[in-house]
C-alpha cells in the first residue's frame, strides 16, 4: 500500500527525496513519466512522480500537477508531498496550487530548507550557501532562473491564495509555540504557510507541529522529507546495495553549475580517469557525427581501463558559446539544453550497448530522465544515500535494468562528490576510496 506519493518537477529532485524515505528502509520508487500513468503501483511504500515541469510555463506545469494528483486521489493515496527545488527554481506557486485543489487540505506547510546542503530559509530570505538565493549563479539559471530571495515574496508573484509566514523566533521555540502560530494565520485564512528554517531539528518541530492536522500538504525539498519517516513511525531494516560490481563508471554531466564544475576537476585528478566534451555546435548542426565521435573515443577510454566524465560545459564561457552556436540555429537557452540533454542520452545509450559498466552518475535533472529514457528504463528503485541529497538506486525496466545509478543535482554535493559517487557504484568503501 502506497504510504506517501511525492510529486517532484524533475528527476535529480525526485531521487534526493526518495531518498530520504529509502535510508529508514521504507521502499521508494521513482516513476519516469508521471503524466503517462494509468494506474499506479503499490509496490513500494513511498511512490515518487516526476513531472518533468521545472522549466514549463505555469499553466503547463499546473495541468501536469493536477493529472498526477488525480490519478492519485483515484488510488486512495491521502499523503502528498509537494517536493520543490532547495533553490526555489521552478513554477512553485502553480504547482502547489494544482495539488492543493485537488487534495484541499487544511494546511500547506512550506519550508524548502535543506540545512545538510547549505540551503537555509531565515527572515523569510531564502539562502544558498549563506547568499540570497537571488545574488547567487541560481539567478541566472538558463532555465528557471530566481530573482526574489523572500519566499513570501516571491510564492505572491506565482499565485493569488494567501501567503502567511512563521519566523525563526517562533520556530526556535518548540511545537506549542508553533502550533499557536498556525492556528492564528489559518484564523487570518493564510493556509499557505512559509517556514524559517535554519537546521534540522527547525524542520523536525515544524512537521512535528503540523501532525495534529489531518489533511496537509507538505511542501519542500528534500531536508523536510527526511523527517517525515520518523514522525510517521516508518521504519524497517535498510537494504544493502554495497555489493562490489565490476566494470568502468560513466559519468554524464550535462549541469552548467559552477559547482558540477569543479566536482568534475577534482574527479579527473584521480588516476584512470578522463573526460570528453560534447560539442555544443556540432550537436546543432550534425548531432548524429557528434553522438558518433563521443561514443568511439569514450568506448576506447573504456578500453584502456578509464572511468569517463562526458560533460557539455565545462569551460566558464561554454554556456555563452552554445547560446552563439544556438543563435545561428534560431534556438533559445531552453530548446538548446534539451537538445544537448537528449544528445547525452543518446551517448549513454550507445556507450551501455558496446561494454558492461559498472553504472552511471548522472548529473543535471535534464540530463537525468534524458539518459534513463534513452536507456529504456520505466522507474528507478532509489536505494540509499550517498552523501546528503545525492542518492543511488537502480533502473527498472528495459534492456539495462538492475543498473546502478547516481543521481546529483547540479548545484548539490562537496568538491568530492562525483568520486563518492562512482565509488557508491562500484561498491567500494571509505577506506578503499582513500587508496585509490
Amino acid at each position: 500500500m502506497i504510504k506517501m506519493a511525492v510529486i517532484a518537477d524533475d528527476l535529480t529532485g525526485a531521487n534526493d527525496t526518495a531518498v530520504q524515505f529509502a535510508k529508514f528502509g521504507i521502499t521508494s520508487c521513482v516513476l519516469l513519466d508521471a503524466i503517462g500513468q494509468n494506474g499506479l503501483s503499490d509496490s513500494a511504500d513511498v511512490l515518487v512522480l516526476d513531472t518533468d515541469s521545472r522549466a514549463a510555463t505555469p499553466a503547463v506545469a499546473y495541468d501536469k500537477v493536477q493529472r498526477v494528483c488525480q490519478t492519485l486521489q483515484a488510488a486512495g493515496v491521502r499523503k502528498v508531498y509537494k517536493k520543490v527545488d532547495s533553490t526555489l527554481r521552478g513554477n512553485l506557486g502553480a504547482e502547489i496550487e494544482a495539488a492543493a485543489d485537488i487534495f484541499q487540505p487544511e494546511l500547506i506547510v512550506i519550508a524548502p530548507a535543506f540545512p545538510g546542503n547549505n540551503r537555509i530559509t531565515i527572515g523569510s530570505y531564502h539562502l544558498l550557501n549563506q547568499m540570497p538565493v537571488s545574488w547567487t549563479e541560481i539567478a541566472e539559471d538558463p532555465k528557471s532562473p530566481v530573482r526574489e530571495s523572500r519566499l513570501p515574496e516571491l510564492l505572491k508573484q506565482q499565485t493569488k491564495c494567501k501567503v502567511g509566514f512563521i519566523p525563526l523566533p517562533v520556530v526556535t521555540e518548540g511545537i506549542t509555540a508553533i502550533q499557536a502560530a498556525i492556528a492564528t494565520r489559518l484564523n487570518l485564512g493564510e493556509k499557505w504557510l512559509v517556514f524559517d528554517a535554519v537546521t534540522d531539528d527547525n524542520l523536525r518541530q515544524i512537521a512535528a507541529a503540523a501532525m495534529v492536522y489531518n489533511r496537509v500538504l507538505w511542501v519542500g525539498s528534500a531536508g523536510l522529507a527526511e523527517r517525515l519517516p520518523e514522525l510517521y513511525g516508518w521504519q524497517s531494516d535498510s537494504k544493502s546495495h554495497n555489493t562490489p560490481v565490476g566494470g568502468p563508471v560513466l559519468i554524464v554531466a550535462g549541469s552548467v553549475s559552477r559547482i558540477t564544475r569543479k566536482q568534475i576537476e577534482i574527479f579527473l585528478q584521480q588516476s584512470a580517469t578522463r573526460l570528453i566534451e560534447v560539442n555544443a555546435s556540432a550537436v546543432l548542426n550534425d548531432w548524429y557525427k557528434e553522438v558518433e565521435r563521443c561514443v568511439l573515443t569514450v568506448n576506447e577510454l573504456f578500453m584502456a581501463g578509464n572511468d569517463v566524465v562526458i560533460a557539455s560545459a565545462v569551460a566558464a564561457d561554454a554556456v555563452d558559446s552554445a547560446v552563439t552556436a544556438g543563435g545561428r540555429f534560431g534556438l533559445d537557452k531552453n530548446e538548446i539544453s534539451n537538445r544537448i540533454a537528449v544528445v547525452l542520452g543518446h551517448i549513454a545509450f550507445e556507450l551501455a550497448k558496446k561494454i558492461q559498466l559498472a553504472g552511471m552518475v548522472l548529473t543535471g535533472g535534464d540530463t537525468a530522465v534524458n539518459v534513463c529514457r534513452a536507456l529504456g528504463a520505466g522507474s528507478l528503485e532509489i536505494l540509499a544515500e550517498v552523501v546528503p541529497g545525492i542518492p543511488i538506486g537502480r533502473l527498472n525496466g528495459g534492456p539495462f535494468s538492475g543498473m546502478r545509478v547516481v543521481t546529483k543535482a547540479g548545484a548539490f554535493g562537496d568538491d568530492r562528490a562525483l568520486i563518492k559517487g562512482a565509488q557508491a557504484i562500484k561498491g567500494k568503501g571509505d577506506e578503499e576510496q582513500e587508496r585509490e
